[in-house]
């Protein structure tokens, strides 16, 4: 994928390849594989890379998505041609020394304990593992055990199954030209190929959705994080649902908001989102709230709910949530970058970008009160949500 972008020499250059965590043998083997591809070459150490980048004002940089390995430079063009070529060394011969992985299993079990002093990444991992379950990809936490258990071997084993060129996208943007289009042939284009992959298929989980307690001795807030799965971008309903989800929660004007915070000032915020990853994703509301306010900030989101299953929307308020939508529509179209950021969010989870942009539009636009109704009435129901209590 290429946009042009003429106003400005820079160059932004991204691979993508299927290679995430619904393809690994082992827990943050995807992870791991992904952030040593940096950690040095079989011709430069870790630190010569780094300071090579740095000369030239940039680094490489290793994305973190679920669904996919990702390599990304963003330098100015002047400088491909010294760069281009390192970073497809950095993709064709990685060193993956015991060196590094040892360094990168201590920095990432310091990470862990950090993160499970986190309330906010304790109930995300509380919720996550409810929702998916502990042995999905997009469900497990992980542990210190998962990060010992990993080995070169393992690493050198997945990237040799998936950082083929055959298995990626290269995304580029910036001032394009033929010079460029001849540098990208001679580094990405002399890639080996690999082969493309099968997409994994993981079964629907058997447990049924659940109210999950952890007690905080001393916690002044509690936290409230409820959501179902079995949302994805390609669905039918998904356009639909980014309306409703709007109305519920989704900006400052949103129900949840009104009625929660500027109503009775139970919370400073609260909210909902679609979390979408390639094979699967979330409906969830989120909010922190005093521990005396804990039930009837509880009452108060199935109450919302209800209204949205029982009453129709009124028109002012579904034209303000349309112009809210169109409007941050239209932001996230504006400039070559924008558009971009756009392309790879559908390279990554694989659908058409322009046909569900023009589907997102046309919903949007045209989208009734009984339709809202009626999506409410089958996905804003309690019974569906696991609901963690923290």
């Amino acid at each position: 994928m290429a946009i042009h972008v003429e106003q400005a020499p820079i160059l932004s250059l991204e691979m993508i390849w299927r290679a995430g965590r619904p393809y690994e043998a082992q827990r943050f083997l995807a992870g791991t594989t992904n952030a040593l591809l940096v950690e040095g070459t079989r011709h430069r150490p870790a630190a010569a890379l780094e300071s090579l980048f740095e000369q030239y004002g940039t680094s490489l940089e290793t994305p973190d998505d679920y669904d996919t390995a990702n390599l990304s430079l963003a330098t100015i063009v002047r400088h491909a041609d010294r760069l281009l070529p390192v970073m497809t060394e950095v993709i064709a011969e990685p060193a993956f020394s015991e060196r590094e992985l040892k360094r990168y299993r201590k920095r990432s079990r310091q990470q862990l304990r950090e993160d499970l002093q986190d309330p906010d990444t304790l109930a995300y991992r509380y919720l996550s593992e409810a929702t998916f379950g502990a042995d999905h990809p997009y469900g497990y936490g992980g542990t210190k055990e998962d990060y010992d258990a990993l080995t070169v071997a393992a690493v050198r084993d997945h990237y040799a199954r998936y950082y083929g060129a055959g298995n990626a996208t290269l995304r580029v943007v910036g001032q394009l030209s033929d010079r460029v289009e001849c540098l990208l042939e001679a580094t990405f284009g002399q890639l080996p190929a690999g082969a493309p992959v099968a997409s994994p298929d993981y079964p629907e989980p058997i447990t049924s959705p659940e109210l999950i307690r952890v007690h905080r001795p001393r916690a002044q807030q509690t936290l409230i994080r409820r959501g179902r799965r079995g949302i994805r971008v390609t669905d039918a309903d998904y356009p639909a649902l980014c309306v409703l989800e709007t109305i519920l929660g989704g900006y400052y004007g949103s129900r949840l908001m009104r009625n929660i915070r500027e109503e009775k000032g139970f919370t400073y915020g609260i909210d909902s989102d679609l979390d979408t990853y390639r094979f699967d994703g979330t409906f969830g509301i989120a909010a922190d709230v005093a521990n005396e306010n804990l039930e009837a900030v509880r009452a108060e989101i199935n109450t919302e709910m209800e209204k949205l299953r029982q009453e129709l929307v009124p028109p002012s308020e579904l034209d303000m949530v349309r112009a809210y939508l169109l409007g941050g529509l239209i932001m996230d179209l504006d400039g070559p970058l924008a558009v971009s950021s756009r392309y790879r969010s559908a390279i990554i989870k694989e659908y058409d970008a322009a046909a569900h942009l023009h589907r997102l539009d046309e919903t949007i636009r045209t989208i009734t009160a009984t339709e809202i109704q009626d999506l409410a009435q089958r996905y804003l129901l309690p019974e569906l949500d696991w609901e963690v209590i923290l």
